[in-house]
């Protein structure tokens, strides 16, 4: 019931903040212009400059899952990515299609479930490692850029706000991974044991050292042709704004749509893009909101492939009747 709720709650925010955008009349009757005047080369290039973006986030994955001895080839941590890919365009939360791809190959790595869940834990941690210094520039570099309306002063404090609470919780983390405090927490401590965990990864990872850099080094390229792929929908429809612009609103933007308050950030990122382009770069709200809306219609593409992926391949691979004998049930 509270995932229906959710969901239903979640169609109906998108609706409102939908009918809210397009409810001006001179806006809807812009909008044919803007699309016949749209140059298809940039929408093509935002398409290769995201798939490079989910084979660099395809590739970092499968670095931290052979760190974790988890045998699985390329080609299969590749489909069972784009799948989660697929179902991350639908389901609640941002990070939904990270539990399907944790489901998926716990089912086929029976005894390293906990280690298949940290890969994709990891996985997160380390673009947050990118993102939050990255957000940290735009903000010193750009702040009177940012500020230049209350609306958008206010986004820019929630991004900051977020970033600080980031710092803190990884801080927390490594100071119990690093001085042995999870061995004090009392035994009924919540979550203890996924604590735990992450102390666990984080050794490992750490003797791991090289491929631990190479997946955070991947991460660099993975936010930038992310950002990217909407610059490539704002040159599509001709928008004077600069790669700055972009890359100076992304993060705000990214922040706000992870937080599951529509479907799949539709809607609410529309809703920023009409904000912070329209009063910092002076795009007309039209072309904002087709720039927001290309970019998601890129994803979605990539979202396509991975829906392809699903529909031919095997949900799960199947256990063997030694390991039914065994107990060996996930």
């Amino acid at each position: 019931m509270k995932k229906h709720t959710l969901r239903a709650l979640q169609l109906a925010v998108t609706a409102g903040i939908l009918a809210w955008i397009f409810y001006d009349p001179k806006m809807r009757a812009q909008i044919p212009a803007a699309l016949r005047r749209a140059d298809p080369r940039w929408i093509a290039l935002g398409v290769l400059i995201s798939g490079l973006d989910q084979i660099a986030n395809i590739v970092r994955w499968w670095i931290f899952l052979r760190v974790q001895k988890i045998d699985v080839p390329l080609a299969r941590a590749a489909a069972v990515f784009m799948i989660g890919v697929f179902f991350n365009l639908f389901l609640p939360g941002s990070i939904s299609g990270d539990v399907v791809k944790v489901l998926y190959l716990a089912r086929e790595f029976h005894r390293q479930k906990a280690a298949v869940f940290l890969t994709v834990a990891v996985d997160r941690l380390i673009g947050l490692f990118i993102l939050v210094p990255f957000a940290l520039v735009v903000t010193v570099v750009r702040f009177r850029w940012l500020s230049q309306t209350p609306v958008a002063r206010t986004l820019l404090w929630l991004l900051i706000a977020f970033m600080a609470g980031v710092v803190l919780v990884i801080a927390a983390s490594f100071a119990i991974a690093g001085f042995g405090m999870i061995d004090k927490l009392p035994a009924r401590f919540p979550g203890r044991a996924r604590l735990s965990r992450f102390v666990e990864a984080y050794q490992l990872f750490g003797r791991a050292w090289p491929q631990t850099l190479l997946g955070l080094a991947l991460s660099a390229p993975i936010l930038f042709t992310f950002f990217a792929t909407w610059w490539c929908a704002a040159r599509a429809f001709g928008a004077e704004v600069s790669l700055a612009d972009i890359f100076s609103i992304m993060p705000v933007v990214t922040v706000i749509t992870s937080f599951p308050i529509s479907f799949s950030g539709l809607g609410v990122r529309e809703e920023l893009f009409k904000n912070l382009l329209g009063d910092l770069a002076g795009i007309p709200a039209e072309v904002a909101v087709l720039i927001s809306l290309t970019g998601f219609a890129i994803y979605v593409f990539w979202s396509l492939v991975g829906a392809a992926i699903y529909a031919c391949s095997p949900p799960f691979s199947s256990r063997t009747k030694s390991e039914k004998a065994a107990g060996l049930d996930p």
